[in-house]
């Protein structure tokens, strides 16, 4: 390796390590030159993994050896599914080989052109790779490639373009996959409910329509092959049923957020988007057609441990809640006693008006009753008759 080469590793490394943080890893495959002295310069090296076959160690001074696989073979395929971005430097059939299989896969390749070799497009490296992706400006594509413009200058276009790699939008990460697959490619995304195991109440998919996916699955894959690829979100139900009956699975897709893998038994997985919520954004935007198998409004994640109750036991638990909201404000506010009533009076009745039969003799020489009369009993009413004109 010439000094140009080993003076922009060493000045990248650094960089990358300190702008991405916490949130990366660097993995190499133990080899001397490029990737021995990246991990010198990468930092401390606790963000550098050396992935080795069993019984192997790489003998580099920083970084942490991984035993994976039990050959240089079996550990080549693993470096090439397990990276979401990978920067090539120079490099020779070996490194077009992991290019070819990254970029098939979806991930996203970040070439140093002007390092010449694999780099460049020889050895069978990928074309599409050599494009300018989405996330890259024109200006830093061509600082790659130049080799008039100053190591330095082509080491951070290096840092920045991985630094976009690892921030693109649903939009650009649909176009990426899109670009990866080939124009030519029809994109069938399969839209199903997953299966509700463990879920209380929940209910099954009926055999109907696993049967209907299993024969859909099988027919797609015999009449479009090499035509088409299927995308899923890698959940059980439809889409791993799907995935399992569509032939060898090397057209299946199953995208998923980073750090995370579908464990379905076909189909490559694809990470894109930092959440679910931007994988399905991305899901939404690559495909051309969409078959949808059954499901609901609610997305329910294949690999998540726990999956959503029942709508009947949600109801039924929010009125045992608003049941005990009321008794708890019912002990907080008792309700005050009733105020005393007051006993009703005691109506007495009046007594009855008694009339004075016969004629009352006025004393002699007065024309009108006695004075007391009608005083004595002051609830006794007295009549009096004019016995000439027999009126009271």
């Amino acid at each position: 390796l010439d000094s140009e080469i080993l003076t922009m590793v060493k000045d990248m490394a650094p960089q990358l390590v300190k702008d991405m943080g916490s949130k990366a890893v660097f993995a190499t495959q133990g080899m001397s030159g490029v990737q021995e002295t990246f991990a010198d310069n990468g930092g401390d090296g606790s963000q550098v993994k050396n992935l080795m076959p069993f019984g192997q160690s790489s003998g580099f001074g920083k970084g942490e050896d991984i035993n994976a696989g039990g050959d240089d073979e079996e550990r080549d395929e693993i470096f090439g599914s397990v990276g979401d971005v990978y920067v090539t430097v120079g490099g020779d059939g070996e490194v077009s080989q992991i290019a070819k299989a990254a970029e098939a896969r979806g991930a996203k390749v970040v070439p140093l052109m002007r390092t010449g070799g694999a780099s460049d497009g020889e050895h069978g490296f990928p074309k599409a790779a050599l494009s300018k992706p989405s996330y890259a400006t024109d200006d830093l594509w061509s600082r790659l490639a130049s080799k008039d413009a100053p190591v330095e200058d082509s080491a951070k276009a290096a840092v920045d373009v991985v630094l976009g790699a690892s921030d693109e939008t649903p939009a650009e990460a649909s176009q990426r996959l899109r670009s990866a697959w080939g124009s030519d490619t029809t994109v069938v995304c399969i839209v199903g409910e997953p299966v509700t195991r463990r879920r209380l109440g929940g209910r099954r998919l009926d055999s109907e329509m696993l049967t209907l996916v299993k024969d859909m699955a099988r027919q797609l894959e015999k009449d479009m092959g090499s035509r088409a690829v299927f995308v899923t979100q890698g959940m059980s139900g439809v889409q791993e049923t799907f995935a399992d009956n569509c032939g060898d699975g090397s057209h299946v897709k199953n995208l998923m957020p980073f750090g995370q893998s579908s464990g379905l038994g076909k189909g490559d997985d694809i990470n894109v988007g930092r959440d679910t919520k931007e994988r399905d954004e991305v899901f939404d935007l690559v495909g051309d057609f969409y078959a949808t198998v059954g499901g609901d409004g609610v997305v329910v994640e294949a690999s998540s441990p726990e999956e959503s109750l029942p709508w009947w036991f949600l109801v039924l638990l929010a009125i045992l809640i608003l049941i005990l909201c009321l008794f708890c404000l019912k002990l907080m506010f008792p309700t005050p006693p009733p105020a005393p009533v007051p006993p009703a009076p005691v109506l007495v009745p009046a007594p009855k008006h008694r009339r004075v039969k016969g004629p009352v003799q006025p004393k002699v020489g007065s024309s009108s009753p006695p004075a007391d009369a009608g005083c004595r009993d002051p609830h006794l009413t007295v009549s009096f008759q004019d016995a000439e004109s027999n009126r009271f």
